[in-house]
């Protein structure tokens, strides 16, 4: 398996909890909370762990909430390598309405990194690239402070240290990362569109051509919740469907999808097989509960029905 690095400028401690009923003004009384580590690079790296492999996380971190999230993420056993901040490691919320069975996310934007030190950051990422080349996975969103070009700029730097930058991000920041032409950019529908400037609302395959021949990426995903995904490159466009599943949190199903996806093409399969694997493991993170991620055994079994799901698109 080839190296695999995570970023995660902006990781969260993941609150869940549940209640009855959601109501204005009233003191609500929550269930037992459930605690866990958050951010999309730090999700995909959990996930990757979860079907086998192993990668490196990157993980800024800061603060009382920093320290708690350091040490669930220690118990993984995880390769992390922690960058400290002064601020807060930012919280994040997600209260069940168990009456409804729908869920409630509130996500607070995270501690204040200057533009300085995220070039200091961003020194120390480059030289784990250029001793582990391979796979960089950018992921979530960027704290405030940061320049929106950080994943740009990073972009850059992988390639010209020949590894391949996947991206899974959103706003400008998704802007400046395609404008330097990463590796893999995985999106949705509605991210696909604004990243192309579009009012009309075009199919997922008309997104994904666009992306590649418009040259702001190598291979695009654009995932189409329970439809798929449909995977571009230069010279193949593939539809992958998922097996029907009993939806229960469609929470951490990105970052599942990910982290398959990252853990197929390092250990060398195809484009096709790997988001293939990808699609299984986003359908099996929907089945789980609140937060948690992916399982193992169930994205293999989802994967092995995956087979007949894959159509070219004309």
């Amino acid at each position: 398996m080839l190296p695999v690095l995570t970023v995660t400028l902006n990781p969260a401690l993941d609150v869940t909890t549940s209640i009855d009923r959601l109501l204005p003004q009233q003191k609500l009384r929550c269930g037992a909370p459930r605690l866990d580590a958050g951010g999309g690079g730090v999700n995909v790296s959990r996930a990757i762990r979860e079907l086998g492999g192993d990668s490196r996380a990157f993980v800024a971190v800061g603060g009382h909430t920093g320290a708690q999230l350091r040490a669930i993420l220690d118990r993984t056993r995880m390769d992390i390598e922690y960058w400290s901040l002064i601020e807060e490691t930012r919280l994040s919320f997600t209260v069940m309405e168990d009456i409804t069975m729908e869920h409630y996310r509130f996500v607070l934007p995270g501690p204040v990194i200057s533009p300085a030190e995220a070039d200091s950051i961003l020194n120390r990422i480059s030289s784990l690239i250029e001793r582990y080349p391979g796979f960089v996975v950018a992921s979530g969103s960027l704290p405030p402070g940061v320049p929106d070009d950080f994943y740009g700029r990073l972009a850059r730097d992988a390639r010209e240290r020949r590894t391949k930058l996947i991206v899974d991000t959103h706003g400008a920041a998704l802007q400046a990362a395609a404008a330097e032409r990463p590796y893999l950019i995985r999106l949705n529908h509605l991210e696909a569109q604004e990243l192309l400037g579009g009012s009309v609302d075009l199919a997922a395959h008309l997104l994904g051509r666009q992306l590649v021949d418009g040259g702001l990426c190598e291979a695009a995903i654009v995932t189409i919740g329970a439809g798929g995904a449909i995977v571009t490159s230069a010279d193949q466009q593939i539809e992958i469907r998922p097996p029907h599943v009993d939806v229960r949190s469609v929470v951490g199903a990105g970052d599942s999808f990910v982290a398959a996806l990252t853990y197929g093409l390092a250990n060398g399969w195809t484009l096709e097989e790997a988001a293939g694997y990808g699609v299984a493991a986003a359908a099996a993170a929907v089945t789980t509960e609140a937060t948690q991620l992916c399982q193992r055994e169930t994205v293999d079994a989802l994967f092995a029905q995956i087979g007949g799901q894959l159509r070219s698109v004309a």
